[in-house]
């Protein structure tokens, strides 16, 4: 499991700065009012995606993992069809409705951004088919370097359009349909270059179908839900006496540029999630309830040291990040001030995953919706009030609420203890000096960049040596694990050579 989330760790890694680069440099070139226009027409987008592609290359992985390559093949026929023939359903509705789709948005150009990466809906269903049966065969690395493909397509792709369009912001939604062109067919090159091959579909329609409907419908709610932060925030904002381009700057600065920066730190995390749904699933089909809890205990208490190591140094340079990255004043104050966001956004993204890994997928979307709508409760509660700061307050107790839920039905489920506590507060009580350490460290310097690095590097050293010291992370595990493993390997080598021994007995008897 190591092994695997330090792979997925590092080209994700990559991935992410790539996209955090791109994102930088498209906040450049088309400002914050395009960037608004443009993460509201990508909220949209995402719906449409999520319920073409989040199901089915779950279920694919799944039911690849269990059958033979023959039942694959099968399998990956049945995917690629299905998810063709609603990709041309979802598209035809989403043309024949855009008048009506188009007036929800506080833009009406975001709804030509939205046509313009239609066709990437199609490209996308090819490539999650393809994607399912690798991932089912544990290909991480292959998966990995096919996203990574992507990224460096779409980035490439986009560059080359700059030239092209008049309009930049049209050029960025175009990139994205030749990106995921090219991620398709290297996804099949993949497949095929592995000596797969597709056979006839026939038997594979029902339980693909049966088994990724409930999971897509599930993740979808998920992406309504953005896309109706992406449609409600500037409407609030305007009910506080904003215009349009005002609320857009607002939006784009805030959550179009922000937000993607908290979830940085927190990689590590998702692929954390990523690699425990198929092993925690395993314990749990065997009713292990012992690696049950330490898988749990373990992986909550990791997400939330990861992002508590992370947390002073965004409190206190978020500001001069956001203004350093994005020549954006407002993105950095709103980063420092949503800070701490890091800690229920980290633990709440490993506490869903548990619940999908225990066969509690309803529950996950339960408790999400509850988590969702205390949100729009607090956001709606403050209309003609309404500012960036409520909407900030408003989404991080969403994510508590949902993380409280998440917490009690996998106790309920597994019995686990709530060890991950102890572990988060050592950490938060090093937050204060942590935060004192780094702004000293700033005032230091008088190099804005060497200044960051140097304030980062402190603060993040303060932090983890803190939760070593006081016993956050344990530091002897790693040893006691190092030693148990030896000794496994030992009592294998001693196994193999009394069987050996035996062996050779009964032949000599049988002579």
């Amino acid at each position: 499991m190591a092994r695997a989330v330090i792979t997925l760790t590092a080209f994700t890694v990559a991935e992410r700065v790539l996209g955090f680069l791109f994102k930088i440099y498209l906040s450049r070139e088309i400002g914050a009012v395009g960037m608004g226009v443009y993460s509201v027409a990508l909220s949209f987008f995402f719906v449409l995606l999520t319920l073409l592609t989040s199901g089915v290359p779950l279920v694919v992985s799944k039911l690849t993992a269990k059958t033979s390559r023959t039942d694959s093949a099968r399998l990956c026929s049945a995917a690629l069809i299905f998810e063709t023939i609603v990709a041309i359903v979802v598209c035809a509705v989403v043309l024949l409705f855009n008048k009506p789709i188009g007036a929800l948005f506080a833009d009406g150009f975001s709804m030509t951004l939205v046509l313009l990466m239609l066709p990437a809906l199609l490209f996308s269903g090819v490539y999650s088919a393809f994607r399912g049966v690798l991932w089912g065969e544990k290909k991480f690395a292959t998966v990995s370097v096919v996203e990574l493909i992507e990224q460096v397509a779409r980035i490439a792709v986009c560059v080359v359009l700059f030239s092209l369009f008049t309009d930049k912001t049209k050029a960025v939604a175009t990139s994205m349909t030749g990106a995921c062109l090219i991620s398709a067919i290297a996804c099949a090159i993949f497949y095929f270059a592995g000596g797969r091959k597709l056979k006839s579909p026939k038997t594979q329609f029902k339980p693909l179908i049966s088994s990724s409907v409930p999971i897509t419908l599930s993740r979808t709610t998920s992406s309504v839900n953005n896309y109706v932060i992406a449609i409600a925030v500037p409407f609030l904002l305007m009910s506080s006496g904003l215009n349009t381009d005002q609320s857009m700057y607002i939006y784009g600065s805030c959550v179009g540029m922000s937000l993607p920066l908290l979830y940085l730190p927190i990689t590590v995390v998702g692929s954390l999630a990523f690699v425990m749904i198929p092993t925690l699933s395993q314990a749990y089909a065997e009713n292990d309830k012992a690696s049950m809890q330490k898988q749990i205990e373990n992986a909550l208490t990791f997400s939330l040291v990861i992002a508590a190591i992370v947390l002073p140094v965004y409190a206190s340079l978020g500001d001069d990040l956001g203004t350093f990255i994005y020549n954006n004043t407002d993105a950095g104050i709103f980063l420092k001030k949503s800070a701490w966001l890091l800690i229920p956004l980290s633990f709440e993204n490993i506490a869903s995953s548990m619940l999908n890994s225990l066969d509690l997928e309803k529950k996950s979307l339960i408790n999400y919706l509850i988590g969702a709508g205390v949100m729009y409760v607090i956001s709606f509660a403050f209309y003609s009030r309404f500012t960036i700061d409520v909407f900030m307050i408003a989404f991080g107790i969403s994510l508590i609420v949902s993380s409280v839920l998440d917490v009690i039905d996998i106790k309920r489920r597994t019995g686990f203890k709530l060890t991950f506590v102890k572990p988060a507060v050592i950490c938060l009580s090093g937050f204060f000096p942590a935060y004192m350490l780094c702004e000293y460290l700033s005032s230091l310097i008088p190099y804005a960049l060497l200044s960051m690095f140097v304030s980062a590097a402190g603060g993040c050293a303060f932090m983890t040596l803190n939760a070593v010291i006081f016993g956050a992370i344990k530091i002897g595990n790693t040893e006691a694990a190092a030693s148990e493993k030896k000794s496994a390997k030992r009592f294998a080598f001693l196994s193999r050579k009394r069987a050996r021994t035996d062996k050779n007995v009964k032949i000599n008897r049988a002579s």
